[in-house]
């Protein structure tokens, strides 16, 4: 049996990536800011905060426990708050960055050779759309991150996947006017849903292929405007 983290819930896609892994007669632990955490009976949740993280870590290394990590799925970012111009506190997203840097330098030691780092990075900085400008400035980071990390750690593979989904609690951004036409510019002439995006997820964790490794890959098939 093998240990899978996920950083971050990750809305409707972790929840199905989280179960698949766990069918996959694997250990899964999910990481949540909510208090109480959400009760699941295949996957283990764990208190962490990015906005508080010294706060969760204890428990974070002791539900962990020795064994190593086959994976970890990085999904958590702070509120996307959006407005319809700039402010000078846009930048204060970035606030929470170190947090998210000292929790991977924390883990980095339980990823082994083969052992997979999987980013999971929302579209926006791909569309055109107002009023994002603190989310463009948390993924840049997070691209830059990625960057890093994929180079040189040790045999460890690192894929990111962007995605956009259905619009709904994990999408408020998206309008049905967007949706449409960014559905329109797909070859399915849909969006891909959560549960598609969790498959292919679950896919690159177990095959372990390098093959993608420091690949960004997009759901869509590219960039839609």
């Amino acid at each position: 049996m093998e240990t899978h983290l996920l950083v971050g819930s990750g809305g409707e896609t972790g929840h199905s990536l989280a179960k698949k892994l766990a069918e996959h007669e694997d250990r899964v632990l999910v990481t949540t800011h909510q208090s109480p955490p959400p009760e699941s009976s295949l996957w283990a949740t764990i208190p962490w905060n990015l906005s508080a993280p010294e706060s969760g870590q204890a428990a974070l290394d002791q539900a962990l426990g020795p064994a190593p990590l086959a994976s970890i799925s990085l999904f958590a970012h702070p509120p996307f708050p959006r407005k319809v111009s700039a402010s000078g506190n846009d930048s204060e997203i970035l606030s929470h960055f170190p947090a998210l840097i000292s929790l991977l330098e924390n883990l980095r030691p339980r990823l082994a050779a083969g052992s997979v780092l999987l980013f999971f990075t929302p579209s926006l900085s791909r569309h055109r759309a107002d009023g994002y400008l603190a989310a463009r400035l948390w993924v840049g980071s997070l691209q830059g991150l990625f960057g890093e990390w994929s180079r040189n750690r040790g045999g460890i593979l690192v894929t990111a996947i962007e995605s956009l989904i259905s619009p709904g609690r994990s999408t408020p951004h998206m309008t049905p006017e967007m949706v449409e036409r960014v559905a329109g510019r797909t070859s399915r002439g849909r969006l891909a849903t959560a549960d598609e995006i969790a498959d292919f997820a679950a896919w690159l964790i177990l095959s372990r292929n390098p093959l993608f490794h420091g690949q960004i890959l997009q759901t869509e098939g590219g960039p839609y405007f």
